[in-house]
């Protein structure tokens, strides 16, 4: 007696911009694990009774491990262990039976590791506002705040005399004397 192959099941799942979709196959038949990747997220929905649902960010996976055991290679199926960057360290994501599970493994650590050079590049790209000033990143740290100016006019006309000995003695020029001298009298 011949069977016909049902619908695949991913066509279920699958989403506009996905690049890959997998169903499990567990060998119960219930609570198969349905994946989904996108270019910015790794989807995963398993559970027969009760559903748990993740969504991780691609350029959060670090490595992508695939195994078999005996029973799942005589079924067609394998596993697929993700490794996430979380804030407390590093989780690790077992999507299992998977039928395509090599091809899973594939697509995830392409895609991972073109996210990791994307958030890279933006990471080392140098923003500039309309004014021509750099804007620093989101992650760099605050610049130092500017040494305060001389307080009082004592302390300029100091500054000024220090700046003629070292004229005097040939370690600046006059030219950046006169500069210095007006800038620190500019500030009175």
């Amino acid at each position: 007696m011949a069977t016909t192959a049902g619908p695949d099941p991913r066509a279920a799942i699958w989403r506009e911009g996905d690049l890959w979709v997998s169903v499990g196959k567990p060998i119960t038949g219930m609570g198969a694990i349905k994946v989904r990747l996108n270019d910015e997220y790794l989807y995963f929905e398993k559970g027969g009774l009760r559903t748990d649902s993740q969504q991780i960010p691609i350029a959060h996976v670090t490595d992508v491990d695939a195994n078999q055991t005996m029973t799942q290679k005589a079924r067609g199926v394998g596993n697929v262990r993700v490794h996430v960057r979380r804030g407390s360290g590093v989780e690790v994501v077992m999507l299992e039976d998977l039928p395509d599970f090599r091809e899973g493994v594939e697509h995830i650590n392409r895609v991972s590791r073109e996210a990791r050079h994307r958030e890279q590049r933006q990471a080392n790209t140098q923003h500039v506002n309309y004014n021509g000033a750099a804007v620093p990143p989101a992650s760099a740290p605050a610049p130092a705040p500017a040494a305060p100016a001389a307080s009082s006019t004592d302390e300029i006309f100091s500054q000024i005399e220090k700046l003629g000995q070292l004229r005097d003695k040939g370690f600046i020029s006059p030219e950046d004397f006169e500069a210095k001298k007006n800038d620190l009298l500019g500030r009175i």
